[in-house]
């Protein structure tokens, strides 16, 4: 009898011992129990919340390899002394959450972060402000992690050690939304990123490209803000990508872009708003695309393609105040304009049935001659150019005739 009692004890205290134990929560701060994140850091277990409080700066970096939960009240700044990463996370299941996140070390040899993370899943980055860090956020070989609502910009301005915003490099079914981005190289860089959704996100200032990705397949990107960056978005090398709902405006200087393609296949671009770029769409090698319902407006160029792209559909896009609507450097590809509205457009509507009766060439002569030489942009609004296109209308002999709308919709669609 005393042997099978003490046999269910022992399975007992086995039992006891295996099953998890609650999460604890550590408090930090002046008059918390921990002084110091890395003392709370050291004390926790997996599972454990970190509470850090606010109205201090912790001027301590962060090594981080358990699954811990670090949240800030009143947005705590962790400053790491531009001495190395500030946050480092070697762990799954990880959560940063409302913290003021400042002073990476800067080196053009190495890339220095304010949360550097590699080789982990499940992290949540969220609710954080990023100050003056060469890289804000980096993830490598990362995978089912969110950055979300993120406040982050940079006060480097030398080029050579100015980093990213949010860079990630062989991730998948990433989720990044609702940040906001202000001056970095990049605001969001995605390279070797698979299956993931990029949306709501607001970037502006950007030294390079708002968003610039490379190798990245099968990626949703919608209702994203790019606005005053040296080019608005880069896509590159990619395939099967679908871009919907986005805002590309003032995107301005020399070789600037709203959005640009570099051999992109097998892509919608739809519901888009491209707004006083100096190029809104720049199509360099796409092959398959589809480009539907967007707005080109007050452009200097809607759309260029370049560099034989073929298979492209143009369809029920609005060309309204732009100065070039559409311009080519060659000939025909296979591509098809149809049914689109341009405010260019002349022609007449005899059925009544909202469609022109007269097909209408979007190529006028001035931009055909400006894919040829820069300097013949010198005659812009020239009575010569007006003469030229004038001239191109009744007799077309060096515009290509394979870019034309034989359906031109007689008004603006509804984006």
């Amino acid at each position: 009898m005393g042997k099978t009692k003490g046999t269910a004890l022992t399975l007992l205290l086995t039992i006891a011992t295996c099953l998890p134990l609650p999460a604890a929560t550590l408090r930090v701060g002046k008059g918390m129990p921990y002084g110091s994140i890395n003392k709370a850091l050291s004390a926790a277990c997996p599972g454990d919340v970190i509470v850090v409080r606010g109205g201090q700066v912790y001027r301590e970096r962060l090594l981080i390899t358990k699954a811990v939960s670090i949240k800030g009240e009143g947005k705590p700044e962790i400053d790491g002394g531009q001495r190395g990463h500030v946050i480092e996370i070697k762990a799954s299941n990880v959560t940063l959450q409302g913290l003021t996140v400042t002073n990476s070390a800067r080196s053009s040899m190495k890339d220095y972060c304010g949360i550097y993370a590699s080789g982990c899943s499940n992290l949540r980055i969220k609710d954080n402000i990023l100050r003056r860090n060469q890289f804000s956020i980096m993830l490598q070989n990362c995978n089912y992690s969110e950055v979300a609502h993120n406040n982050i910009s940079s006060n480097i301005t030398y080029n050579p050690i100015m980093g990213n915003a949010v860079h990630c490099w062989k991730c998948t079914a990433m989720s990044i939304h609702h940040n906001i981005v202000g001056h970095n190289r990049d605001g969001i860089y995605l390279e070797f990123v698979d299956n993931s959704r990029i949306f709501s996100n607001h970037i502006s200032g950007c030294a390079r490209y708002g968003m610039h990705f490379m190798f990245s397949h099968h990626n949703i990107y919608t209702a994203n803000y790019f606005r005053h960056n040296k080019a608005g978005v880069a896509v590159m090398y990619t395939h099967h990508v679908t871009m919907a709902n986005n805002i590309f405006e003032l995107n301005q200087g020399t070789s600037c872009y709203g959005l640009l393609i570099k051999e992109l296949q097998y892509s919608t671009i739809r519901g888009n708003r491209f707004l006083g770029n100096t190029i809104g769409l720049m199509v360099d090698g796409g092959a398959d695309l589809d480009a539907h319902d967007n707005l080109f407006k007050d452009n200097g160029w809607a759309m260029r393609m370049v560099s034989g792209s073929s298979n492209v559909t143009i369809k029920r896009n609005n060309f309204i105040g732009n100065t070039f609507d559409l311009a080519t450097n060659k000939s025909y590809y296979h591509n098809t304009i149809d049914g689109n509205y341009w405010d260019k457009y002349d022609g007449y509507d005899l059925d009544k049935n909202g469609t022109g009766d007269v097909p209408y060439h979007p190529l006028s002569l001035f931009s055909t001659l400006a894919e040829q030489n820069d300097g013949v942009l010198l005659f812009f609004r020239s009575f010569l150019m007006n003469l030229l296109d004038q001239a191109e209308k009744m007799l077309p002999t060096i515009t290509p005739d394979n870019y034309v709308d034989n359906t031109p919709s007689m008004t603006p669609f509804k984006i």
